[in-house]
C-alpha cells in the first residue's frame, strides 16, 4: 500500500491529535480516552462502526501509554542511581533511549492501522471537518515556535 506524504502528515495529524485530547484532559487515561471518543463521534457524527473503529485507536494509545508508563519507573530509577555516579554512562543512556525507540517502533504500525482503518471508514464530508479540526489545531500548537 502506498502513502501519500498528504495522508500521513493527516494520519500524524490524528495521532497527534489524539494524544493531545487523552494528555491534556483530566481524569484518568482511560476516562480521558471516552471523551474523545464521545467528542470526536458527536462533532463527526460518527456511525456504530466508525465509533469502534475510533475506539480500537484510543485502545493502542492507552495500551502504548501503559508500557510506557512501567518502563518510565524503571527508567527513572536507572537515571537517578546514574546521577549519583561521577561520570555518566553513555552505554546505559544509549541503553535506555534504545529501548524507549524499539518499544515506539514495535507498536507503531498497530496504531497506525488503527489511524488508518478508522480515517478509511469515514466519508468525504467526514474527512474534511477532520482535516480541518487537525490543521486548525496544529496551527494553534506550532503558532510561534518556528516564526522568527
Amino acid at each position: 500500500m502506498k502513502l501519500t506524504k498528504r495522508t500521513i502528515i493527516y494520519m500524524t495529524g490524528i495521532a497527534l491529535l489524539t494524544t493531545s485530547i487523552v494528555a491534556c484532559n483530566r481524569g484518568t487515561p482511560e476516562e480521558r480516552g471516552e471523551r474523545m471518543v464521545e467528542k470526536v463521534t458527536e462533532e463527526l457524527e460518527l456511525t456504530a462502526t466508525q465509533q469502534d473503529r475510533l475506539s480500537e485507536v484510543k485502545n493502542e494509545f492507552l495500551d502504548m501509554r501503559k508500557t510506557m508508563q512501567t518502563n518510565r519507573e524503571q527508567t527513572k530509577t536507572d537515571i537517578q542511581a546514574m546521577l549519583k555516579q561521577p561520570t555518566l554512562d553513555r552505554n546505559k543512556v544509549n541503553s535506555i533511549v534504545s529501548q524507549h525507540i524499539e518499544t515506539i517502533h514495535s507498536r507503531s504500525p498497530v496504531i497506525i492501522d488503527a489511524i488508518g482503518n478508522f480515517y478509511d471508514s469515514l466519508d468525504d464530508t467526514q474527512r474534511a471537518e477532520l482535516r480541518e479540526f487537525i490543521d486548525d489545531k496544529m496551527e494553534h500548537h506550532t503558532a510561534g515556535v518556528f516564526d522568527n
